[in-house]
């Protein structure tokens, strides 16, 4: 998935989400313009995927009802990011490069890495 994918993609949810709001009634609709408000402030066109996993957390940071947008946004990263510099981080300990691996930890904590998407298998799972 590329940043314009998944901008996007946030912003298609969030537009389904507002809508089904709406149409249930529980979002009235000035509270509907100032999500679409929101949304349309916090990503826009041109992001990296750098800027976009740090924006789009901040999306329910001032409307809730914007989470079930966020989480999965949220998840992804972590599962495709955060698990991968826990692994890092255990093969620099494990080789003896503790300063390498502290490093590469405040990295991932502190979102300084770059990020850049790439497309990879699942490995096969021996029993």
């Amino acid at each position: 998935m590329n940043p314009e994918d998944l901008r996007q993609s946030v912003e298609l949810r969030a537009v389904e989400l507002i809508k089904g709001g709406l149409e249930s009634g529980t979002i009235s609709e000035p509270r509907a313009q100032e999500l679409s408000q929101i949304v349309l402030d916090t990503i826009h066109p041109g992001m990296s995927l750098e800027e976009l996993y740090r924006a789009i957390p901040k999306l329910d940071d001032t409307a809730p009802e914007l989470s079930p947008v966020v989480l999965p946004v949220v998840r992804q990263y972590e599962e495709t990011y955060g698990i991968k510099a826990v692994e890092d981080v255990r093969a620099l300990i494990r080789t003896g490069q503790y300063d390498a691996a502290i490093e590469r930890a405040q990295e991932t904590i502190g979102h300084k890495r770059n990020v850049v998407w790439h497309g990879e298998g699942k490995a096969d799972v021996k029993q």
